[in-house]
């Protein structure tokens, strides 16, 4: 019967079949129409990676260039399998367990789910490889079954994914534990690329000779499928591989396992126990200080997205993130040695903030409605308008990416690095401008295009794929105005040039705020029922 018994062909059937109504039913609106558009141009550029690899590897004459070309492409697919979902605070497709813990299903069949539904954060991999597996077919050195070792590799990666996957779900929802987690993946995300630019070539080349000699030797997993591939044979390469094969399955299933048996509100309620009395004062006191700048029953639904955003680990991991990764990214050509590293480093602060501010954009402003998902009703029964939810829900993103800010200038001056002080206000300023563009655009966005989110997922994205594709047209033209505030001072040579500038788009964009509002009040009032049907939607057992 294999694993597929009738459950998981009932579970994958209903899952199939949602999927095929959200992706056909709608119309063809313009943010279809982009969004298929931004995928094809997408896979289009994987394609033509699958293609150049298709074309390149059979003009390799030599098996040991083969051989080495095959163990960057693997140590590369490797790393995008294992390390972009962490970087983007997303695993793909995966098992909702909650949702499944009623069937009467074995924990090993759900597993192997787990681990097919891995494959939705390596498909560009995948068509890359299919690329390598033809050009390997077509080589004149390459032995004829070379392309069949890319299937346990594939398996590894799909294991190893799943295991890391349930263990950084469980870290990331422990306080303090969490944090540490995160910090610890940043350092890891870091290092080659400090490394890399702050070593001399010459130093690299002494530490290689001292203690990389025997490293192209090691049978680590893509090694070892890369000395496969290129041939000959070899028994001892096949049982590393193999080996490496069990170390991922036993890791991906006995953390799968935990998994089953973690109750994430046991480990919440935990950590509110175990919290300090100081630590809860401090923080009912910053939950209060809405309440008392604002009117009510403004500044009541403002301590309200205090409170909650406060508490969800989804928000808590990418605000994290924001002042992180961001300097991570910037800080090697900040402070490397390369012309343009003054440039970088007198900008950085403005870098960092954009790059937090885009990044926040998917938890407060692209789907600000997702996290109330079925309570998003109380908003037509209470007596607030729908203007002052908004605005509550505005002002909130406004301050959080403030206090993002804040803490990047705060970081980039404790670690040393040299920058003008009229970078600060700029950076306030650049950074406002384009979060006022962001929440007159997200207002319509949460309105037209709602989505139900978990805030206990911290891998979860929190806006729909059109959202996604959609960025990939909107952030560049938002960029406008500041570029040109950019180049009026570039041409002018005045900071007055600048701000002038910066001030016209500033008018634009509170314009476009103003209008942008009301046209989601009208929205939200007209698409009443589909907007709560679509907030009250569950995503079942795989989502």
């Amino acid at each position: 019967m294999g694993f597929l018994n009738d459950q998981v062909r009932a579970i994958l059937w209903a899952q199939t079949k949602g999927l095929y109504n959200r992706f056909s039913g709608g119309g063809a609106g313009a943010g279809r129409i982009i969004y298929w558009i931004s995928i094809l141009i997408w896979y289009g550029g994987i394609g033509f990676l699958a293609w150049l690899a298709a074309a390149t590897l059979p003009e390799i004459a030599e098996r040991a260039t083969l051989q080495t070309v095959l163990n960057v492409g693997l140590l590369l697919a490797t790393l995008f399998w294992q390390l972009i979902p962490v970087m983007l605070a997303t695993t793909g497709i995966s098992l909702d367990l909650k949702s499944l813990l009623v069937y009467p299903i074995a924990p090993h069949r759900l597993f192997i789910i787990e681990v097919l539904l891995r494959l939705s954060t390596g498909v560009e991999v995948l068509i890359v490889m299919a690329g390598a597996a033809v050009g390997l077919a077509r080589s004149p050195v390459a032995p004829w079954w070379s392309a069949l070792v890319f299937i346990p590799f594939t398996a590894f990666n799909l294991l190893l994914s799943a295991g890391v996957r349930d263990l950084l779900t469980r870290l990331l929802t422990r306080r303090g534990v969490r944090e540490v987690v995160v910090f610890g993946i940043v350092i890891v995300s870091a290092l080659p690329q400090l490394l890399v630019n702050f070593i001399p070539p010459e130093q690299w080349k002494r530490y290689y000779s001292l203690f990389g000699k025997d490293l192209p030797a090691a049978p680590l997993p893509w090694q070892v499928s890369a000395a496969l591939s290129a041939g000959p044979f070899s028994w001892s390469a096949l049982f590393a591989l193999v080996l490496w094969l069990i170390a991922a399955a036993w890791f991906g299933y006995s953390q799968f396992r935990r998994g089953l048996r973690w109750d994430a509100a046991e480990a919440g309620s935990k950590d509110r126990q175990t919290a300090s009395p100081g630590g809860r004062s401090f923080m009912e006191a910053f939950y209060r200080l809405p309440s008392r700048l604002l009117p009510d029953p403004l500044g009541a639904l403002v301590e309200k997205e205090f409170r909650f955003l406060s508490r969800a680990p989804r928000f808590r991991l990418v605000f994290f993130m924001g002042f992180s990764f961001g300097i991570i990214i910037w800080l090697p050509m900040a402070l490397g040695n390369n012309r343009s590293s003054g440039a970088f480093s007198d900008n950085i602060l403005v870098w960092v903030s954009l790059y937090a501010a885009l990044l926040l954009g998917e938890v407060l402003f692209w789907n600000n409605l997702g996290f109330d998902r079925s309570a998003a009703q109380a908003y037509y029964v209470m007596p607030v308008k729908l203007t002052i939810v908004l605005y509550a829900k505005n002002i909130t993103a406004v301050f959080f990416l403030v206090l993002e800010v804040t803490i990047v200038t705060l970081v980039i001056t404790l670690l040393r690095i040299r920058f003008p002080l009229y970078k600060i206000p700029e950076a306030y300023a650049v950074t406002l401008l384009i979060c006022l563009f962001l929440l007159a655009i997200g207002n319509l966005a949460s309105t037209h295009y709602p989505r139900p989110v978990d805030p206990a997922q911290s891998w979860r994205q929190s806006s729909s794929g059109k959202i996604q594709a959609l960025l990939l047209f909107v952030y560049p033209v938002l960029a406008i105005p500041v570029a040109l505030a950019y180049l009026a001072r570039y041409a002018f040579d005045s900071q007055w040039a600048f701000y002038l500038v910066l001030l016209s788009g500033f008018l634009v964009a509170a314009m476009a705020y103003h209008v942008s509002l009301h046209s989601s009040i009208e929205a939200a009032d007209h698409r009443r029922e589909s907007l709560l049907a679509a907030l009250s939607r569950t995503e079942g057992p795989i989502a």
